[in-house]
C-alpha cells in the first residue's frame, strides 16, 4: 500500500535505523533514474521518442541525449518532454523528481498554468501562449 509523504516524514523523524526504514518502504521511495523513468513512459505511452521530442519543441538531437542519460536537462527541459508524451500532473511529478528536479508548485504561477495545460492536454505551443498572456517566462 502507498503511503503518503506525510506518513514517511512521520516513519523516519522515529526511526533509528535508516537502512531499516529504506528496506520497509522501498515500494515508496522514488527508485527510477530519469532514463529509467522516461523508458516506463515511453512503454505506457506506445509513442516514437522522435515524435516525443518533436512535440516537446526540443531539439532531435539534444532530445536524445535526454533519453541515452548523457544529457542531464534542466527543469523546463523536462516539463517541455512532459508536453510532448503528453503526461499528466502526477506522471510530469515523477518524471522531475526522477531527474531531481522540484515537483510542480499550484502557488507558483508559472507552475499553475502548465498543471493546468498538462491537465488539459494542451500543447507545448497552447501552454507558451497562456505563459506569454499572463506575462510568465515561457518554455
Amino acid at each position: 500500500m502507498e503511503k503518503s509523504t506525510e506518513e514517511l516524514f512521520n516513519e523516519i523523524k522515529k526511526t533509528m535505523d535508516i537502512f531499516a526504514f529504506e528496506e520497509e518502504n522501498r515500494e515508496n521511495l522514488q527508485a527510477n533514474s530519469l532514463v529509467e523513468q522516461l523508458e516506463l513512459f515511453l512503454k505506457s505511452y506506445l509513442k516514437p521518442k522522435k515524435d516525443i521530442i518533436r512535440d516537446a519543441g526540443i531539439d532531435i538531437t539534444y532530445g536524445y541525449q535526454i533519453f541515452d542519460g548523457r544529457k542531464k536537462p534542466r527543469r523546463d527541459k523536462l516539463l517541455q518532454l512532459a508536453f510532448g508524451f503528453p503526461l499528466t500532473v502526477d506522471e510530469t511529478n515523477i518524471l522531475l523528481r526522477a531527474g531531481g528536479m522540484n515537483s510542480l508548485y499550484i502557488r507558483s504561477k508559472r507552475d499553475a498554468i502548465c498543471m493546468y495545460c498538462l491537465q488539459q492536454q494542451k500543447t507545448i505551443d497552447e501552454c507558451n501562449e497562456m505563459l506569454f498572456k499572463a506575462g510568465e517566462e515561457t518554455f
